[in-house]
């Protein structure tokens, strides 16, 4: 059977929301038709960012946190990829500039930190993530914690770039974690 190709009139769509539109109709290479249509039915997981380092940031993801890529574009004003990660999408986008944020005052030397998480997912164990990007080099921005009302278990890096990164882990009030752990 012969692929279908899809054109689409304007060059800027978003190649995130090409993927999402299309949803649980189109099979990624290696991707379970279930994780599609769960991920469709349950809540939005994806997210966007923007970086002057694309070819930097793709790797990190991939090498840091275990994305994998999916596909690619070229577009007139840059490049954009989308990465996925146990049903998480992510899109990244090269610009040739980043808005400046409101400084940190956490933030080291002239790199300004976002001051909230630009990206949050599921991980089934906060502490033994955390101590593996630690050793990998990754500047830990908060320790794990407990949130005050107890039904996660959070911490927060900062990506090869300026970006907030929060990694979650869910439990009940028995201390159960439903991923696992």
């Amino acid at each position: 059977m012969k692929p279908t190709i899809f054109s689409f009139p304007t060059p800027r769509r978003s190649l995130l929301a090409v993927f999402l539109v299309l949803g649980a109709a189109v099979q990624i290479a290696g991707c379970p038709p279930a994780w599609a249509q769960s991920a469709s039915s349950a809540r939005s997981s994806s997210a966007s960012i923007r970086t002057p380092d694309f070819d930097e940031s793709v790797r990190w993801y991939q090498d840091m946190l275990g994305f994998r890529l999916i596909g690619s574009q070229s577009l007139v004003p840059g490049r954009q990829a989308v990465l996925e990660r146990s049903g998480f999408l992510l899109e990244i986008t090269e610009v040739d500039h980043v808005l400046q944020p409101d400084r940190d005052p956490h933030a080291t030397g002239n790199v300004a930190v976002t001051p909230l998480p630009v990206i949050s997912f599921l991980v089934p164990d906060v502490d033994e993530e955390v101590q593996r990007l630690r050793k990998a080099g990754v500047e830990i921005l908060q320790n794990p914690e407990d949130e005050l009302d107890g039904r996660y278990r959070t911490a927060q890096i900062r990506d090869n770039g300026r970006h907030r990164i929060e990694l979650r882990e869910p439990i009940d009030e028995n201390g159960f974690n439903a991923m696992g752990r």
